[in-house]
């Protein structure tokens, strides 16, 4: 009897283990097309919100900063939107999982910049150097919020990614290229180029 009582309560506990509910997991995420735009550009988001052992009910997206306040808006898909001004705004989805099993919530920040933010890139060089002699293209770029982080700089076909590189040429050529492209710390860039001439 006491086997069959062991073996009853066993059984139970079995069938309790199988027939608990499996764990919902929310996982809240999106995907944007940029981080930096300017003013009135149009940001798109695709929301890649994953759901374990349940579906995704509905979303609750909220956007803004201190300075315009926040919207929120309610749905699985966020439309386009854009922002009037410039400034750091935070991007905020809370995904929920049916019947209230569960939610999560990601942030992400997005930089708007004025078209006047956006960095100027330019550059200074003698229009005609001579074969051997050493050459500085000095980098005179441009940008206000943050500061130029990198240089791309096409001489010829050489490159170079220093602010200002020294450059010596070994043969003679006309209207060579050179070409340089700046981004500051938010990733807008900006490129310019000019044609100068090698002689002996």
């Amino acid at each position: 009897m006491r086997k069959v009582l062991c073996f009853a309560l066993l059984l139970a506990a079995a069938v309790a283990a199988c027939s608990k509910a499996p764990v919902v997991e929310v996982t809240a995420s999106f995907k944007l097309n940029k981080d930096v735009l300017q003013v009135g550009e149009e940001l798109v988001i695709e929301n890649t919100s994953e759901v374990k052992n349940n579906i995704l009910a509905f979303c609750k997206w909220e956007y803004g900063n201190d300075r315009v306040g926040k919207t929120v808006f309610y749905g699985l898909e966020l439309e386009e939107i854009s922002f009037d001004e410039p400034g750091l705004y935070t991007l905020t989805l809370t995904s929920y999982a049916e019947q209230g099993a569960g939610q999560d919530t990601y942030s992400r920040q997005i930089m708007v910049i004025d078209e006047n933010d956006i960095p100027w890139a330019d550059f200074e060089c003698p229009a005609v150097v001579k074969v051997g002699q050493e050459v500085e293209f000095k980098d005179k770029s441009i940008d206000r919020i943050g500061g130029i982080k990198t240089w791309e700089w096409n001489i010829g076909g050489m490159a170079s990614s220093f602010d200002s590189p020294l450059i010596t040429f070994d043969a003679p050529a006309t209207g060579v290229e050179v070409s340089l492209t700046v981004t500051d710390a938010f990733g807008a860039s900006d490129s310019v180029t000019k044609t100068i001439d090698i002689t002996l």
